[in-house]
């Protein structure tokens, strides 16, 4: 993902990028509208580097569930908090 050396949108933990964050990672998104969202986010550094930490979370999360569903009610309370928490990774 090639982004923007940098460049910071001024707008990377607003409520509107966390959003497409999410409708990026969700299974339903076409192809073609992720593909619209990953250019966007590419001309952010910041929110290339956020959406890398939470693809990691995510990947790792699947890893440790091994494929279980939670209720689709616990999974919108889980959203909402993660939408809520910022990670910041150190090197």
């Amino acid at each position: 993902m090639e982004h923007a050396q940098g460049h910071n949108c001024g707008a990377c933990t607003s409520p509107e990028v966390q959003a497409l964050f999410c409708e990026l990672l969700d299974e339903n998104t076409s192809r073609a509208r992720a593909l619209e969202i990953r250019e966007h986010i590419a001309q952010c550094q910041e929110c290339s580097e956020r959406l890398a930490a939470e693809e990691i979370v995510r990947a790792m999360v699947r890893k440790c569930c091994g494929g279980a569903q939670a209720p689709e009610q616990l999974r919108q309370k889980i959203t909402i908090e993660i939408s809520r928490t910022e990670v910041r990774w150190t090197q």
